[in-house]
């Protein structure tokens, strides 16, 4: 009776699993998901129909009884007996014998038939295969539907790429066939041959849009310059509808300035006459090829504002380790250069590569001054030798603006622009050394503001003017220097160089005028005070407390929240049942990922899996629906898309 019971809870199970295949649960097609549901199904059935049998339980000689008249109640009476009535020993042998007698002689067969339940369960199982493979003749019908659908829309058979590197750099021409990145240097020509079954291809670059032409039937060409990096989209399509696009990642490598520095002595020198002789070390490096090393000088001779500047370059005995990496040396005769005392050298070395219109690399520069008389620092003082120990002179200002001005017809307009700016900068400078001396400059006041100062007025205010009217016109003429310094870097600034010279020259003739004086202001040095540890931690502390301030939520940026909608487009495109549509989405959302951040290389892995599962889905579509099997969608047929696998960690921080 409990395997007929199991049989009919059986046979319940598989209906149920049948009528939820039917409205369309689970929504997988698969063997192994309806052979998942069907089973729990089945157990359902078995254990509810065990649960009804025991509350309506009916004792078992009732039931041979029921079945079997002919036995006269004696099955009721042995099972009664059995169960504990009170009898006589004899009568209860006699009652069980005659029970065993009648049993022997039932056909069990007969009264508990079996075959009702069994065939139930035949025949429901008939039925959930007769279901499963009516769902599989569907999905092969979707899958010719699909393939319809893919081969007449566009499609993408091969990309050939070749790379020209610039003629500068030497290198010969890379090419290959259908790479997931394309890897170019800054200047590079890359030329894109696309194989496709369309009438035309789009291609889609980071800074703009372009068709490629067609050369014959099937195949199409273009070329773009690697400037940045990117990505290259290539997009079928024909008459009717678009294909799926093709992505390319595109890395472009920078071609990175010189690397030079000097070995030695590498440091600034205070000789005590010209008659030394410097020997020079010099290494410099590049990531492709150098094109030249020299050593540069310039040789400042005066004082006040009565400098000359000479500029000369230093024999260098260059060794060539290979290309990229050189090394030079020179013994340097200072007494050939006619220095004087107080005069100076400053030197760097100067290094360049192939590339057209590249700036070239500078070292650090340094000194070797020629010391004065009386020129060491008098006891108690001291200089920071980190500091730098020569200010750029209002002279040599003027001297690079009239080269600059002489220059200006053969130099491109930014180039131009930059010059004047770095002019600028330095004519700011020189204004801010005169500014510190003089303890800070006094109010902006116009030039007739200027001419009317109360001297008088202004003597009796500081008693380090007390010298008398010369010291005071001295202050005034400073003050006119640095206005014309200023008004000199405002036209720097906006590169108009014809006030700008004049300008300067009005500031150095006020600056000569300045120094002519007896006696002029300065800005009198302090001593640095010593912090007294004694007094640590000796102060009260009643009026110490914590301060506490509301947390500012800050808003997240463009990038945060550009990534924050990537990644929930790859979540939903992992969990959407996949279709014709899924794999132009996937070429669609790997564009979005790699225009975030061309250069990140967490989004350039995560657009290449984008990417790949984009072609897996075109392929296995085309594999199925090619192959004529009704075989249903199986998680190894479906690539797999993980949010993880973005590899980007997204932080709030308040």
């Amino acid at each position: 009776m409990a395997w007929i019971h199991a049989a009919e809870g059986a046979a319940g199970g598989v209906l149920l699993a049948i009528a939820l295949g039917l409205v369309g649960w689970p929504s997988s097609s698969d063997s192994a998901s309806r052979f998942a549901l069907v089973v729990p199904c089945m157990a359902a059935g078995v254990g509810l129909r065990a649960l009804l049998s025991r509350r309506r339980r009916t004792p078992i000689a009732a039931s041979i009884e029921q079945r079997a008249p002919a036995c006269r109640n004696i099955v009721i009476t042995a099972d009664e007996l059995s169960s504990g009535g009170r009898v006589s020993e004899r009568i209860g042998a006699v009652v069980n014998r005659e029970a065993a007698r009648i049993v022997r002689g039932l056909d069990l067969a007969a009264l508990f038939p079996a075959r009702n339940a069994i065939v139930a369960l035949v025949a429901a199982l008939g039925l959930w295969t007769a279901t499963v493979a009516a769902t599989r003749v569907s999905t092969a019908i979707s899958l010719r539907t699909v393939l319809a659908s893919s081969t007449s829309a566009a499609t993408i058979d091969g990309v050939d790429v070749t790379i020209t590197p610039p003629a500068y750099t030497g290198r010969p021409v890379e090419s290959s066939h259908d790479p997931a990145r394309i890897e170019a240097l800054a200047g590079s020509r890359v030329k894109l041959v696309v194989h496709s079954r369309a009438s035309s291809v789009a291609m889609e670059l980071l800074g703009g849009h372009d068709t490629l032409v067609s050369s014959r039937p099937g195949t199409f060409s273009g070329e773009f310059q690697a400037d940045a990096d990117g990505y290259v989209a290539l997009q079928p399509a024909t008459r009717d509808a678009r294909g799926s696009a093709r992505l390319i990642g595109l890395s472009v490598i920078s071609d990175n300035s010189p690397r030079v520095r000097i070995t030695a002595p590498a440091k600034d020198l205070f000789l005590r006459d010209a008659h030394h002789t410097i020997d020079l070390a010099v290494e410099t490096s590049d990531d492709i090829a150098l094109a030249s090393l020299r050593l540069r000088y310039t040789k400042v001779s005066g004082s006040g504002e009565r400098f000359t500047f000479t500029e000369g370059e230093v024999p260098l005995t260059v060794a060539r380790a290979d290309a990229r990496t050189w090394t030079a040396r020179a013994s340097w005769p200072l007494d050939k250069l006619g220095l004087d005392a107080g005069d100076l050298v400053v030197y760097r070395a100067v290094a360049t590569d192939h590339r057209p219109g590249a700036p070239p690399a500078e070292s650090d520069s340094y000194i070797a001054e020629i010391l004065a008389p009386g020129g060491v620092a008098a006891p108690g003082f001291a200089l920071d030798p980190d500091v730098e120990r020569y200010a750029v002179s209002q002279q040599m200002v003027i001297v690079k603006t009239e080269r600059l001005v002489a220059r200006r017809a053969s130099m491109p307009t930014e180039t131009f622009a930059d010059s004047s700016h770095e002019l600028a900068a330095e004519q700011r400078k020189v204004r801010a050394e005169f500014v510190f001396m003089m303890g800070g400059e006094i109010a902006d006041e116009s030039a007739d503001a200027i001419s009317d100062l109360n001297e008088e007025q202004e003597a009796e205010g500081e008693s380090d003017l007390l010298a008398g009217r010369m010291q005071n016109r001295g202050r005034i003429a400073l003050l006119r220097a640095i206005r014309s310094m200023s008004r000199a870097a405002a036209s720097l600034t906006t590169a108009d160089l014809a006030p700008a010279l004049t300008h300067e020259r009005a500031a150095l003739t006020q600056l000569e005028r300045a120094f002519s004086h007896n006696r002029i202001i300065l800005r009198a040095l302090t001593e640095h005070e010593r912090l007294d540890f004694t007094r640590r931690l000796t102060g009260t502390l009643t009026d110490a407390a914590r301060d506490t301030r509301p947390a500012v939520e800050i808003a997240p940026g463009a990038r945060v929240t550009s990534l924050r909608s990537a990644l929930a487009d790859i979540a939903t495109l992992a969990a959407t049942p996949l279709s014709s549509s899924s794999a132009s989405s996937a070429s669609s959302l790997a564009a979005d990922v790699i225009r975030i951040d061309p250069s990140s290389k967490a989004l350039q892995d995560a657009s290449a899996l984008l990417a790949r599962a984009s072609d897996a889905l075109c392929s296995a579509i085309s594999r199925l629906a090619s192959s004529g099997s009704a075989m249903p969608w199986t998680s190894r047929a479906r690539p797999e898309l993980s949010v993880t696998k973005l590899g980007v960690t997204i932080t709030r921080r308040p």
